[in-house]
């Protein structure tokens, strides 16, 4: 099948602080398509830095004719070599990418983001995860069991975090009429299973609207990670009747009183920025070897039996990472200007009035009470 796709893609902060992942949806100049999210790790703007890097050179081989797997192993040596740089010491991400080539389509992975295939049959997960969770289930672990640690979010596999890395490959697979090909960060799936995807998927009116409407369930459903999603539909998957999804003009992760900005398009042409632009000049905080709230807590070298050498998933503390919990919030003074504030504000009058108001107020009751003595 050589009809083009319809591409799309959306990535979210979520209730991150900050964006590590990057996503990447482009037609390359031989025609090819090219599908890929890449999942930073390694605290902030080195994170965000070895996930865009990624897809940077992962591009360029493939231009040149080198085969995904390669083109693969020679974006992670350009991401292990960034890592030396000052501040993005132990930087690493993940890497999955599907290449679509003369009506067949191979999908490469390193990490746990994943690629999956949607159509009317139903939906397929291609790729495996190269993560504790799907190691510890492997030797018979419950899913619930292996997620239950502090070592959930650990990865037993990823791109730049040493010089050489193995690549699984899959396929090539012919591309069937109205099917999608998705990719997606772990921030998607963490809150929406395989029959919420696709369910999502056919109650949506388009590709793009799919990619929306998949990042803010995956968020309203309690994901706690960046989230991002890229899709190539090939013909049109059949939708449910009478649905269609409105394009969200507003970003979930802004508080009410924050418009912000509307979530973030790909551009048409799948461009993307390069790694220090995406980074934005931004402070990583912490030098090699430092410690501090953003850090991502365990690694896989402290699993015993480890099957892989291993880079630590995110968390935030070695007693908060990976629980999925919230530190308690600390308790809040109210003082009497603050609740004249407070008030003023939720009838939208000025602070001045209301003060005026109660003092008045108080000196009513004053009066009253020597009245009635």
């Amino acid at each position: 099948m050589n009809e083009d796709p319809r591409l799309a893609s959306e990535s979210i902060a979520g209730e991150r602080p900050y964006q590590e992942d990057s996503v990447l949806v482009q037609r390359l100049s031989d025609g090819r398509t090219l599908v890929a999210v890449a999942d930073g790790r390694g605290c902030h703007a080195a994170g965000e830095v070895a996930s865009a890097r990624a897809l940077e050179n992962l591009v360029k081989p493939l231009e040149d004719g080198i085969g995904i797997d390669r083109a693969v192993e020679l974006a992670n040596r350009e991401v292990h070599d960034k890592a030396k740089d000052p501040g993005k010491h132990g930087m690493g991400t993940t890497l999955t990418a599907a290449l679509v080539d003369e009506g067949e389509f191979m999908v490469a992975n390193v990490g746990d983001s994943r690629g999956y295939v949607i159509s009317d049959a139903g939906i397929r997960q291609i790729t495996e995860d190269h993560s504790f969770v799907a190691e510890a289930m492997k030797r018979g672990q419950s899913e619930a069991e292996a997620m239950n640690t502090p070592y959930r979010d650990a990865l037993t596999r990823s791109i730049g975090t040493s010089a050489e890395v193995e690549v699984d490959v899959f396929g090539p697979f012919p591309v069937e009429r109205d099917t999608a090909l998705l990719i997606c960060s772990d921030g998607l799936y963490k809150t929406l299973d395989d029959a919420d995807l696709r369910r999502i998927y056919v109650e949506s009116g388009s590709p793009r609207g799919a990619a929306q409407t998949l990042v803010s369930s995956a968020l309203e459903n309690g994901s706690d990670d960046n989230i991002t999603v890229a899709i190539a539909e090939y013909g049109e998957v059949p939708r449910v009747q009478g649905q269609s999804t409105q394009a969200m003009e507003f970003d979930p992760t802004n508080a009410p009183d924050d418009p912000g900005p509307v979530f973030s398009d790909q551009d048409d042409d799948g461009s993307t920025d390069t790694a220090e632009e995406r980074a934005g000049g931004r402070s990583v905080g912490h030098g090699p070897g430092d410690k501090g709230p953003d850090d991502d807590g365990p690694t896989m070298e402290d699993v015993p039996d480890r099957p892989t050498e291993a880079m630590a998933g995110e968390g935030s503390s070695a007693d908060t990472a990976f629980t999925g919990d919230r530190p308690a919030a600390a308790p809040i003074e109210v003082r009497m200007d603050d609740h004249a504030e407070v008030v003023a504000r939720a009838q939208g009058l000025p602070r001045a009035v209301v003060i005026a108001g109660t003092v008045l107020g108080l000196i009513l009751v004053a009066w009253l009470l020597m009245g009635a003595l």
